[in-house]
């Protein structure tokens, strides 16, 4: 059986590099047209690291058919754009974490259907990155290439490097630092030719961290066990209309207002002018008989419901009792499962509607991780993700 592995070019030129038997043969050939790739009983297609996102989403304990719903409502506040414009793939799941892949839809859309109008059959469309061999150890895995090339953190995050001539990508050394899980690295594999083996031993003094050369690793050396191991980006919902996409708290909302919609066509359909004329003095008896009733209770509100909730609060403080909508409670059992957070390390704490938001620094990554049992044990859920200023954690109750 002919396979072949195909390197697609990134941007909207249409051309790929491929080669045949990627096992065997270690030579890719010049980029061409799509309607230019020779036939094959099986071809997989490779998104360069470069163009696309892979991230670590923190999970709460969820059904295997509600994961995506939540990886994308945990990753609105880290995307830029609509993010229904993005394909979202969760690649792999791990100690309540998923890994997962961030693409432009409409590309790898169109991506699939030139491809497959070219003649190309049995298609597979896989990220280069999962390509990769995994490290034998816990160990940042540099694939170095001459522009650059790319970073797989031992969570499974990717990140992409710019070349530099004198100095390590700061990237690099952002990763060294802990970058977004707030844990420094013990060691970077680099998988590069054999003359950066002077450059490994000066960067390793420099930094005070190990860095080992292994194999030069380039995408047509994957082989075909993990090919076939790898998830496939072509997933059923890349050509879903973007609205049945939306995040879990955009389908709620959604639901809702079908709901509502719903009703009130029946309404229209079933009832008549007399019918809605009833139906309306009804409404207003009841807001008048509530505004009586408030007023009655409480009588500086004016009757606003609101004004009445806010004044029986402050009661209810006077009393040295706490009110139903308090923050307190779920600042406490939050605050339980934070007790080695660094001074400074919580940049912004909100409350709103029984969620609590908290913003923390990027070195506050390992401890935030390590509050989810405790968290989970006050009958706490929590979703975290990455914002472009740190980590972002929202609390709720189960």
């Amino acid at each position: 059986m002919k396979s072949l592995l195909v390197l697609l070019s990134g941007d909207d030129r249409g051309s790929a590099a491929w080669c045949e038997d990627s096992a065997s043969n270690a030579t890719a050939l010049p980029d061409v047209a799509y309607s230019g790739l020779p036939r094959a009983d099986r071809t997989t297609a490779i998104v360069p690291a470069a163009r696309m996102r892979t991230l670590v989403v923190g999970l709460p304990p969820v059904p295997p058919d509600k994961r995506l719903a939540v990886v994308r409502y945990a990753l609105e506040d880290q995307l830029a754009g609509d993010i229904d414009t993005q394909h979202i793939v969760v690649a792999a799941s791990r100690e309540g974490n998923a890994v997962v892949h961030v693409l432009d839809r409409e590309w790898l859309r169109r991506t699939a259907q030139q491809m497959r109008a070219g003649g190309t059959s049995s298609l597979r469309i896989v990220a280069e990155s999962d390509l990769v061999p995994p490290a034998t150890a816990p160990a940042i895995r540099w694939v170095w290439h001459d522009d650059g090339g790319f970073l797989i953190a031992p969570d499974g995050r990717v990140g992409i490097l710019d070349r530099s001539e004198e100095t390590l990508p700061a990237g690099l050394l952002l990763a060294l630092q802990g970058g977004a899980t707030g844990t420094p690295a013990r060691e970077v594999v680099v998988h590069g030719p054999a003359v950066l083996a002077q450059s490994c031993a000066a960067w390793s003094a420099a930094t005070g961290v190990p860095f080992r050369l292994e194999h030069e690793w380039h995408w047509h050396d994957a082989v075909l066990p993990t090919i076939e191991r790898v998830p496939d980006l072509l997933t059923p919902d890349l050509d879903r209309a973007p609205g049945r996409l939306a995040g879990a708290a955009t389908v709620r909302w959604t639901r809702r207002a079908a709901g509502w919609a719903t009703a009130a066509l029946l309404l229209h359909v079933g009832a008549t002018i007399a019918d809605w004329a009833v139906q309306r003095l009804r409404v207003e008896r009841v807001e008048r008989d509530t505004r009586d009733a408030i007023v009655a209770a409480q009588p500086d509100t004016g009757g606003d419901l609101a004004a009445w909730h806010r004044a029986a609060a402050a009661k209810l403080h006077a009393a040295g009792r706490l009110a139903p909508d308090d923050a307190l409670p779920l600042l406490a059992d939050a605050a339980a499962g934070l007790a080695d957070v660094p001074p400074g390390a919580v940049r912004v704490i909100n409350y709103e509607a029984g969620q609590l938001t908290l913003d923390f620094d990027r070195a506050a990554g390992a401890i935030v991780s390590q509050a989810r049992n405790p968290w989970a044990t006050r009958g706490l859920v929590a979703l975290s993700a990455e914002t472009a200023a740190g980590l972002r954690a929202r609390l709720t109750r189960e």
